[in-house]
Order: structure tokens, then sequence, then C-alpha cells
């Protein structure tokens, strides 16, 4: 801790004080507000009306120099006469006499201009400031410690406005400043870069920054709570961390004693997962802790910064530290009796145990204490969550989703509103109704610009659905989509922790297209990359690639040590079957060991209402029975399956479903001829998953398509179709060369 912060908490110290002391800048906007409603009176009194533009300029300049720090007299002087906030001339120069008089007249002046009576002559006017505003708040601050000032003081005030006013003239007169400082000043309306920073200094304020330039204590509170509400909800706009650290060096040199301020650099550095820079502003926040969180006695409060602790561990997967912070600040709220704060614990205890939960009960009760509305809608999400991941009735997880709307539209939280939707678009998903889900996520994006309260336009949800919807455009095929998306995705949400949403999508379709294309080292790559975002995902991933490349005892045993995880949810036990499956399968042989696999498999997602994942175990149980010489079986496995997939699959999947479907169809022919005729009536079937396969750059699989074609006409003796597709296969493999080991894959 620094001599200044020393100083600051010694409560002996005269300078700390409750109410700002004025200064000239608070004087000179005393001023402008005096000369305006002058001026307004005046054209009354003229039988006109005051310009519009000329309001409307005038308050959107008074909000800016209210919420933000004091400016030297050249800056103030350079805004009145900025394109944006300028004001009318005559108004101008009616202020610019009034300051004028008093540097040249003396303390007399000042005197005048200070006597309460005339303050309150701003509030009496019809054409005035209303006292219940929040410029009549600040007036009536000001006023009333102009009122209370000693006689020294009063002298002392008058000598720094002497010089607050020589000081900008000279600046005026002298020199033409090249940039503006004032726009780093409107910090909700500039467009903010976007490039994530490593390190922050948090302790240098600029050199050039002017003295008279402070924070006030309602200026800091306001610029923190407009800092992290954007943080939440839209995070492009909020300040980039460099610029949002050096204002709060800034504000903690003002307020050595804001604990807001050294919060909100908390948050600063959680985005960009510094975890020594983001404990070290905690500390420092709780140290500086007025004790009287959400107005509650001295005794409490201690117990909302130990659940700060727990989420900036469980943050970082620190999950026994973040356990142990929850347990203590479960303890102080049951000391302090703060039900609010141990609802809070306990959800966060569930969050990081949901393993370990006991199944959840349908019956929701009615909260009417709206202080807890918050919590019930963010506690049936989680449940929801939990129950799609454990395999429950979808028909009860709706429900309660329904339930978490009415408690969201009542109360008026577009936030939760938002959240809810994309929830519903991931359970679709989940259940494997990808149109559904497609659906349900253009739903948000459209319902986005109908929202004209709150600020969720750029909030977690549309991170979700942007990253589900450029991932489903890439299932699909439409790449440029789905590029166009991940792009969004991208600028929208740079840093953590919304970012992970579309660096999982990213990782996905790039494993993908390199599986497709042969790019083996490519695809391990981007495995290494999801498994930081994700463990047991990017281990999946890297399994599937090893079975696309063949390499089945290295996936066998990847998957072994991931069947044992024990925070596998169904869906990734499903998965793991399916592959496992894989790996006891190749070019000729098949073992009874796949089937068992594949039957557990389907047990289990049938069990979990997984009906997409269900069809996809039923076109591999049909490849299987095809190579065990069950054709009949393995045609009608496939087609208890195809109707799902056609109409919620991906065009990989399609195109296989149709592969497998010619196989099966023309294996189960009684003779040669049947054969042939359902082989050439199956042809336009096989164009297509040609198509489809040429589409995703998936040229293996075209070529492996060639092959069966020209092999079956070769074996039913129809020369002059197998030489054609013979020659197609020649071609195509001259244009897209691929290695011979990886034809006739079983992946």
């Amino acid at each position: 801790m620094h001599f200044e912060e020393l100083e600051a908490l010694n409560p002996r110290n005269p300078s700390v004080g409750l109410i700002d002391a004025p200064t000239p800048h608070k004087v000179a906007v005393l001023v402008l507000v005096d000369q305006y409603i002058r001026a307004k009176k005046a054209a009354a009194d003229a039988g006109l009306e005051y310009p519009a533009h000329l309001r409307r300029n005038f308050c959107m300049l008074l909000l800016k120099l209210i919420q933000y720090p004091d400016m030297t007299f050249s800056d103030l002087y350079q805004l009145l006469c900025s394109s944006k906030y300028k004001i009318d001339d005559y108004h101008l120069e009616c202020f610019e006499k009034v300051i004028g008089n008093v540097f040249s007249m003396g303390l007399e002046t000042l005197f005048d201009f200070c006597e309460m009576q005339n303050i309150e002559k701003m509030f009496a006017e019809q054409v005035g400031v209303s006292q219940f505003s929040i410029v009549g708040l600040y007036i009536r601050r000001v006023g009333v410690v102009l009122e209370r000032l000693s006689f020294p003081e009063m002298v002392a005030l008058h000598k720094n406005i002497c010089l607050y006013y020589e000081k900008g003239l000279r600046s005026l007169t002298t020199s033409s400043r090249k940039h503006n400082r004032l726009e780093s000043l409107l910090i909700d309306e500039s467009d903010n870069d976007t490039i994530e920073e490593p390190v922050l200094d948090t302790e240098t304020v600029h050199l050039d920054r002017n003295q008279h330039c402070k924070w006030s204590a309602k200026q800091v509170e306001l610029f923190v709570n407009q800092q992290c509400n954007l943080l939440e909800n839209n995070e492009l706009r909020a300040l980039t961390p460099i610029e949002m650290q050096s204002k709060l060096n800034e504000i903690i040199r003002d307020n050595p004693l804001s604990a807001q301020a050294y919060f909100l650099g908390y948050m600063n550095q959680l985005r960009l997962r510094d975890i020594f820079g983001a404990l070290n502003a905690l500390h420092r926040a709780f140290d500086r802790s007025p004790m009287q969180i959400m107005g509650q006695s001295e005794q409490k409060g201690f117990q909302y910064f130990s659940v700060n602790l727990a989420v900036l561990h469980a943050s970082f997967e620190h999950r026994r530290e973040a356990l142990n912070a929850l347990k203590e600040c479960i303890m102080l709220a049951q000391e302090c009796g703060d039900k609010r704060c141990l609802d809070l614990a306990n959800s966060w205890y569930c969050l990081l145990n949901s393993k370990h939960i006991d199944p959840f009960e349908k019956c929701i009760p009615d909260v009417e204490d709206i202080g807890m509305i918050q919590s019930l809608s963010l506690a049936i999400q989680f449940v929801v969550m939990f129950g799609a991941q454990c395999g429950y009735l979808p028909l009860d997880l709706f429900q309660m989703l329904l339930k978490s709307d009415e408690v969201n539209s009542k109360n008026s939280r577009p936030e939760h509103v938002s959240d809810s939707l994309a929830l519903r678009s991931a359970l679709w998903c989940t259940y494997g109704r990808h149109e559904m889900s497609a659906l349900y996520s253009q739903l948000l994006l459209n319902l986005k610009k109908t929202w004209v309260f709150g600020d969720v336009s750029n909030s977690e949800s549309v991170c979700k659905v942007l990253s589900s919807l450029a991932l489903w455009f890439h299932v699909q095929g439409e790449h440029q989509l789905g590029v166009v998306l991940l792009m969004h995705a991208r600028s929208r949400f740079p840093r953590y922790p919304n970012a992970i949403n579309w660096m999982i999508s990213e990782c996905h379709v790039s494993i993908q297209q390199a599986i497709y294309r042969c790019q083996w080292q490519e695809a391990l790559k981007w495995c290494c990359q999801l498994y930081l975002l994700d463990k047991n995902d990017g281990t999946l991933q890297r399994a599937m690639v090893y079975i696309a490349k063949g390499y089945y005892n290295e996936a066998r045993h990847i998957l072994q040590e991931l069947q044992n995880s024990a925070d596998l949810d169904v869906l990734g036990q499903v998965r793991v079957l399916v592959l496992m499956a894989y790996t006891n399968m190749s070019s000729s042989i098949t073992s009874t060991e796949a089937i068992d696999h594949l039957m557990r498999a389907s047990v289990l997602s049938a069990s979990a209402y997984m009906e997409y994942e269900n069809a996809l175990i039923g076109v591999l149980l049909a490849e299987v029975m095809l190579r065990m010489g069950l054709p009949q079986k393995a045609l009608q496995s496939m087609k208890n399956s195809m109707d799902h997939i056609y109409i919620n699959g991906g065009l990989y999947d399609r195109a296989k479903t149709d592969f497998t479907f010619v196989r099966c169809l023309v294996k189960a022919g009684d003779d040669r001829n049947i054969q042939q005729q359902r082989l050439r009536k199956a042809l336009p079937i096989l164009e297509r998953a040609i198509e489809s396969y040429r589409k995703l750059e998936a040229h293996a699989k075209v070529l492996d398509v060639f092959v069966y074609i020209a092999k079956t006409f070769d074996e039913l003796g129809v020369v002059a179709e197998r030489n054609k597709y013979a020659c197609k296969f020649k071609n195509y493999y001259t244009e897209n060369p691929v290695p011979r080991e990886y034809l006739n894959a079983v992946y």
C-alpha cells in the first residue's frame, strides 16, 4: 500500500470528507446553467421560443459535465464551441462575461453569485431547473457547500478560479491542440479498439493529466456502474482494458478509499485472465470496503467478498479454493442472517457440485420478493441445464422454462428472456432437433432489434446463438455464412468469458474440415486448442481424429481413459461408446464388441431422449450388420433412422446415410438382375452423396463412392457403367490426390 493510500485511510486526515469540495469547474457549470435559464427567460419575455436544437445540445452537454471529471477552462470552452454541443452565441457571451467579472472585479462578485437565494432562483423560475432532477440535485449540492464555506475558504476558491480562468485563456490564445482530450471523456459514445492486452499498468497516471480534473465520488459511482453493466451485457461498448485501467488509476489517485474502483479493476483483470492482478484488485477492494454493502450494518459485508473470491477461483477452474471460499461465505452469511447472500453462495456451491446434487422437483414456488426473482430465474435455467445433461424428461424441462418466461416477462427482465431463448436453442440441439435449434437462434437475434429496454443487444446469449448458428452453417456446407457469423462473434466478444463460445465453435469447424481433407496435424493442433477450453470435448475430438486416420489402438486408449472420467455427461457417454465401436471395426473385420458398444449407446441415448444420436447409432448398426452378411436387417435399421437424419442432420451425415442405404438396398437384392436394377435407380442418390462430399471437400469419401459403384457394376457384369465410373474415379483422383490408406476408411 502506498503512502498516499495510508494518508487517506487516516481518520484524522482533514482532506477526507463526505462531501466533495467545490472547484472552479463546478462554479463554472453553475454559471453556465444560470445564464442558460436567463437566456430562456429573455426569449420567453420577448414572445419567442428558445430553439429546440439548442435546448437539446445544452441538456446533453450538461449531463456530460456532471457525469465526468472536472476539466480546464480551455477544454470547457472548446466543448461549448464544438459542433456537437455548440450553445447559443448569446448564451456563450453572457457566460464569458460573468466568468470575466469574477476574475476582474474581485471576491465580491463571487460572494454575490454564491448566495443561496441566487441558487434558489434557478429552481423558482418556470423556465428553470426541476429540483428533483439530476441537474437540480447537482446544483443544490454545490450550492449548499458554497454557502457553508468560511471566508478564508472563499478567498482560496476565488484564487483558484482566477488561476483556472487565466490559465485557460492563455492556453486558448497561445496554442491550438492537435488532439482534443475531451473525446476520451465521452466514453459511452466512443468506438473502442478490441485488441487484448496481456498486462495492465495499475499504478501510473498519465503525466499530461490536468491536475484540475478530479473525479468526485458521485462521478466515480456512475462510471463504475456504467462500465460494470457494459462488461456484463455489452462488453464491446465498454472501455478497452488499457483505457479502463488508465481511468481507474486517475480515480484511485483522486479517491483512494473507493472500493468500487478497485472492484471494477478486478472485473477488468478478470476478462484478461490475469489471476494475480484480479486477486490483488479484489483484496484492495476488500481492504477499502466501507462495510455498509446493500445498506447493512458495520458487521456485515465480508461475505460478499468471499463470494467474489469463489467466483474468481471458479473462473480459473480452481475448484477446491472456490469451495473453501464458499464455505466461509456460507458461515458468514449465516452469522449475519443474510438470506440473499446465503442463496447466492448455495447456488454457486450447487454449480460447482452439479454432479452430486439430488434430482430436481417439478414444483417451483411462487416468489413475491423482487430481490429473489432474478435468483429464481437463474436457478430454473441452471436446473434445466443440469436436467438435460442427466437425461431428464424434455417435457419437464420445457415446462420449467415456461415458468421462467412467465417470471421474466412479469418483471421486465430482457436479459433473462434472452438467456432462456438461447437455452431453448441449446436444448433442441441436445435432443437432435437442429432445425428447431436454428429457428430459436434466429428468433433471438431478430428479437434483439425490437427490445427497446435494457442493454442486451450484445449479451452472452447472442454470442451463444451466433456460435451455434456458425457451427450449423458449416455442418450444412455453407462455409461462407459460417465464417461471417464467426467474424461477427469474434468482433463482438473479443475477450473472456464470452469468447469461449465462438472459440469452441471455431475449433470444431476446423477439426472437421481437417478430417475431411485428411490434414491430421492440423486437426490435432486444433484438438489441443479445444482441450484448453473443454477438456472432455478436446479429448473426444482427438480420439475421432485417430479413428479417421486409422490409429485404432491410440484412439481406444484415449477413449478408455475418457470413459472412466467422473464428469462426463450423458451425451459424452453416448459418443464415447460410438467411437469405441468404431475402434472395433476395420475395412473387413467387425468384432462383437462393436455391437455391444452400439447397443449400450442406443439404450443410453434412448433413455436420455436423444433421437438424433440414436438415429446415427442405427446407421452404424446397419453398417455393422451389412459387413456381417445381414443385409435385410441392415436395411430395416436404415429405414428406422433415415427420417431423423434427413430432417435434422448435417451434410456429411446425410451423405453417409445415402451411401449406406444404397449399399444395403443393393445387397438385399435376391439375384443379380434385381441388384443391377436397384443400383441403377439409386444412382441419383449416390450422385447426391458425391455432391455433398465434394461440397465439404471430403475427397476420400467421394473416391469411396466412385470405387463402390465401379466395383459393384464390375461384379454385376455391366462393363460400360464400370468403365464410366472408373474413369470418373481416375479424373477425380488426379485432381484431388488422397493417400491410398485413407480410402474406404471406417469413419
